[in-house]
């Protein structure tokens, strides 16, 4: 038989000759040595390949993002040559890796066996490479395609008195600015019965018909339909184009919002409504924005939207309860190495410093007086005769499982993981490619 399977043709499986060789009790010994052999070889195969370093990649396109871990053998240049000659990358870029979760990509990325990973973003035109220590940023679509840069396109705004129907009524286009938009739109009586008022973005690409320009009415009554950009990659994909949805959207702060708004948008929005803010508004969207950079992790624990951590930490503000924001950035400022970082923090400490702390209110129980409202003392409101059934109420209501956790206790609780672990560099950088 090993004649048969080793003469001069030889047998093959595709092009690689298979190489057959005879086990003889001379050279190998019985089957039941043999074998131990080779299963122990193989072991220490896969425990080699299993301590090989792990290269990784991830798309995020139109809001969907999946997750790969490149089997491929190819570098990070060879991969985004390979994201950049694909029409369809979600389909494509699956031949070069095998699909993983996403909880699987943030453990090998803060992994030591860490090659390289790369974050292919669309939606904010940005390619991150990493080697697990040093992080490099990059422009999309001027990396990757350098000869396929998008035209240049002429963002304008459309009012139209029927929003269904443009051509019924009123009709006013290529308006320039936000505030032209909103004049022309508010100067449109309501008792006209040609349909409901509506303003629309308009795209024009230099050098094409009017007719090929890509339009839809973003607000329509008084709401705004934030939902329909999901469906035109067009509009949600062109940066001045969802810079004036932001801005019209803060200058109607009373409109409704139909659909999701994306955390991009929002950022933007924010930004937009900065100059008509209270102090301490401002600074809680500079204390938001400051930790949605320094730590993702504790950002986004149960899905707390920025519009609610800006509600939240303004209110703390407003009411001088800012001592787990001024002890949190404290934390930051005794383990931080980035000097643009730590002058950041120094900075909105000494903003935090002009709201004067809670008062902390003495027991004055030998002069026979008792806490009243004081809930900083202890979680208790109205301590006296009823302090015991309170405490028993807020006992409930703490046991109650909640889908949100505040802000101030993410806080708390990463202080509290911070000093008893310690928060060494690597580890920062962990939380925050995570």
């Amino acid at each position: 038989m090993f004649n048969a399977f080793n003469n001069d043709d030889g047998m093959y499986i595709g092009d690689v000759k298979v190489d057959i060789n005879p086990i003889t009790l001379q050279q190998t010994g019985t089957l039941e040595s043999y074998l131990p052999q080779v299963e122990e070889y193989l072991a220490g195969v896969r425990e080699a390949r299993e301590q090989e370093p792990k290269s990784i990649f991830y798309m995020k396109m139109y809001d969907e993002q999946r997750f790969y871990e490149n089997t491929s053998g190819l570098d990070a240049e060879a991969l985004c040559k390979a994201y950049a000659e694909c029409d369809k990358p979600f389909v494509e870029m699956g031949q070069y890796g095998k699909p993983i979760s996403e909880a699987d990509y943030a453990y090998i990325q803060q992994g030591d066996r860490l090659s390289f990973s790369l974050e292919f973003d669309a939606d904010k035109d940005e390619i991150i490479i990493s080697d697990g220590e040093h992080f490099e940023t990059k422009g999309l679509m001027e990396t990757l395609f350098p000869q396929k840069t998008e035209p240049k396109t002429e963002v304008t705004l459309t009012v139209a008195e029927c929003g269904e129907f443009h051509n019924f009524g009123e009709f006013h286009e290529k308006i320039a600015t936000v505030e032209e938009a909103i004049a022309i739109w508010k100067q449109i009586p309501p008792e006209r019965m040609n349909g409901i008022p509506a303003i629309s973005i308009n795209i024009h690409t230099p050098g094409t018909e009017s007719y090929e320009d890509v339009v839809t009415d973003i607000l329509t009554g008084n709401r705004f339909e934030l939902d329909v950009l999901d469906y035109i990659p067009e509009i949600k994909g062109n940066p001045q184009a969802m810079e004036v949805i932001a801005e019209l959207m803060a200058k109607l702060p009373d409109m409704k919002i139909e659909g999701d708004i994306s955390e991009a948008l929002e950022a933007k929005l924010w930004e937009k409504r900065m100059p008509n803010l209270t102090p301490a508004e401002q600074l809680a969207v500079e204390i938001d924005r400051f930790i949605y950079n320094y730590d993702m992790n504790v950002y986004h624990d149960n899905n707390q939207t920025m519009t609610e951590n800006v509600s939240e930490i303004s209110e703390m503000i407003g009411q001088g309860d800012v001592e787990h924001l001024t002890e949190w950035l404290n934390e930051v400022i005794a383990t931080e190495n980035s000097p643009e970082e730590l002058l950041l923090a120094n900075e909105l400490l000494e903003k935090l410093a002009e709201y004067k702390p809670l008062a902390k209110i003495e027991d004055n129980a030998i002069n026979g007086m008792e806490e009243q409202n004081y809930n900083m003392m202890d979680n208790v409101l109205n301590n006296g005769a009823g302090e015991k059934a309170q405490k028993e109420k807020n006992k409930k209501i703490q046991d109650k499982p909640t889908e949100k956790m505040s802000l101030k206790a993410r806080l708390a609780e990463k202080k509290a993981q911070v000093a008893g672990q310690g928060c060494d560099e690597n580890t920062k950088n962990q939380q925050r490619e995570m």
